[in-house]
C-alpha cells in the first residue's frame, strides 16, 4: 500500500511523461502541406494582379517533388521561398500599378474626360460587382476605388452590395 501511496505522490509532483501529440515525421509532413497550401495561395494572388510568378511555380514544383518523394525539410523550405518569391513579385506588380495610377491621375487632372459609362454583366458571366469593376485595368485597376463608382451612381444604386445586370453606371 506505502509503494502505490508512493507511487501517485511521485507522479502527482512531477506529472506523467509528455508523449508528443504528433509524432515528428508526422509534423514535418504536416508543416510541409501547409506551407505548399500557402504557397500556392500566394502564387494565385500574385496571378491575379497580374504578376509574373514563374519563379515562385518553379520553387513549388519543386517543393511538390520533395513532398512526394518524402524530403518535408526540403519541401516546406521550397514552398517558403516559392511563398516569398510570389509575395514579392505580387508587391512589385502593385507598385507599378500605383506608379502608373498616380501619373494617370495627373493626367486627368489636366484634361478633364467626359465620364464613361459601364453596363453591369451578370455575375455568373462577368463576376460584376463594385469591387470587380473597380478592380478592372480598363476601369481603376484598383478594388479600394469602388466607392467612387458608388457616389457617382446613388442615384441608381440603392444598396452598393445591390446592382444589377444591364445597369448603365458612370465611372468618374
Amino acid at each position: 500500500m506505502g509503494l502505490v501511496l508512493l507511487g501517485f505522490l511521485l507522479v502527482g509532483l512531477t506529472g506523467c511523461p509528455k508523449r508528443p501529440l504528433v509524432p515528428p515525421v508526422d509534423q514535418a509532413r504536416l508543416d510541409a502541406e501547409n506551407a505548399i497550401a500557402s504557397a500556392s495561395k500566394a502564387i494565385s494572388a500574385a496571378q491575379e494582379v497580374g504578376a509574373d510568378t514563374a519563379i515562385a511555380e518553379s520553387l513549388l514544383n519543386e517543393a511538390r517533388e520533395a513532398f512526394a518523394d518524402g524530403d518535408y525539410a526540403t519541401a516546406t523550405s521550397k514552398a517558403r521561398e516559392a511563398e516569398s518569391a510570389a509575395n514579392k513579385a505580387r508587391e512589385e506588380t502593385l507598385a507599378k500599378a500605383r506608379e502608373k495610377e498616380e501619373i494617370t491621375v495627373e493626367e486627368e487632372e489636366v484634361v478633364e474626360e467626359a465620364p464613361r459609362i459601364y453596363v453591369v454583366g451578370t455575375w455568373e458571366r462577368d463576376r460584376d460587382c463594385l469591387w470587380n469593376i473597380a478592380k478592372k485595368r480598363t476601369i481603376y485597376g484598383d478594388p479600394w476605388k469602388w466607392k467612387r463608382i458608388y457616389k457617382a451612381n446613388r442615384d441608381k444604386i440603392e444598396d452598393p452590395d445591390l446592382i444589377y445586370p444591364g445597369q448603365r453606371l458612370v465611372i468618374p
